[in-house]
């Protein structure tokens, strides 16, 4: 059940995948096969991840700076937005979350759809598609691996691991690693995929309406499910949104195609250092 849809959803990447076009300048810089260049993005991508505080411009540092305020807020209000959730669940609701949602934030959803989507790429001889899926496939897991070292820094407690929850319990770096609630992993590996996925097909708008929409609901199903806080929740978003976006800059808009050269006709490359 979980794997039909998955497949249904992602059917749907086949309009994408056979009509857009592809950007084969900017597909110089990106590895449309799991070979050597992909797997140095991975290390290339980690350290631009590391230090991009450094590099961030004025916009860059408001939206941290309103995240990590909002995220401090919500900690103020975790108990209680628990209780409002815990207090309205049905069972409709509950099955789509467990059906539906949650399978997207642990993978079991995500990773076959991207394979679906590379799938379709390499049947449809399209490097787009092939390059998004592996792009999607980093995305996955340097969020993932983000997260993990996060919670196993501050070894938050989930609201389901004590009676009564309680926000404030937090263990420290030396604590066992059951108690992983801060932040989400779910919502950190769903918005990095997310990320990717709608910037590369921005164009094609349902897409990105497509996996935000599935990205927002994964993150809010964590609270439903009573698996984390609401500040973990949307911390594990913004820095899944972070990572997805810096490597789908770091694969696709560093080279740019300019309509025009100064020797004459033709097309100038511009290449982002």
């Amino acid at each position: 059940m979980r794997y039909d849809c998955s497949v249904i959803i992602v059917l749907l990447f086949f309009q994408v995948v056979v009509h857009a076009q592809v950007d084969t300048a900017k597909l110089q810089e990106v590895s449309t096969i799991p070979d050597k260049v992909y797997l140095k993005s991975y290390l290339i991508d980690s350290r631009d991840i590391l230090i991009s505080p450094f590099r961030w411009n004025t916009f860059q540092w408001i939206g941290t700076t309103a995240v990590v305020g909002t995220t401090v807020f919500l900690f103020t209000q975790d108990a209680q937005i628990q209780k409002i959730f815990q207090q309205n669940q049905t069972p409709f609701l509950t099955d789509f979350s467990n059906y539906f949602l949650e399978p997207w934030g642990s993978g079991v959803y995500t990773i076959p759809a991207l394979g679906i989507l590379y799938g379709c790429g390499f049947l449809f001889g399209n490097d787009k598609a092939k390059a998004t899926a592996l792009k999607g496939l980093e995305a996955f897991v340097l969020a993932a691996i983000s997260a993990q070292i996060i919670k196993q820094i501050t070894h938050r407690h989930r609201p389901s691991q004590d009676e009564p929850p309680n926000p404030n319990f937090w263990e420290g770096p030396f604590a066992p690693i059951t108690y992983a609630s801060f932040p989400s992993g779910h919502s950190a590996v769903v918005f990095a995929v997310a990320a990717v996925l709608g910037s590369a097909y921005k164009e094609t708008i349902w897409v990105p309406i497509l996996c935000y929409s599935i990205a927002g609901l994964t993150a809010l199903s964590r609270i439903y499910d009573n698996e984390h806080w609401a500040s973990d929740v949307l911390l594990g978003s913004a820095l899944g949104f972070a990572i997805g976006k810096t490597i789908y800059r770091n694969g696709f808009g560093k080279l740019k195609v300019v309509p025009f050269s100064p020797t004459g006709m033709g097309v100038t490359l511009i290449y982002k250092l």
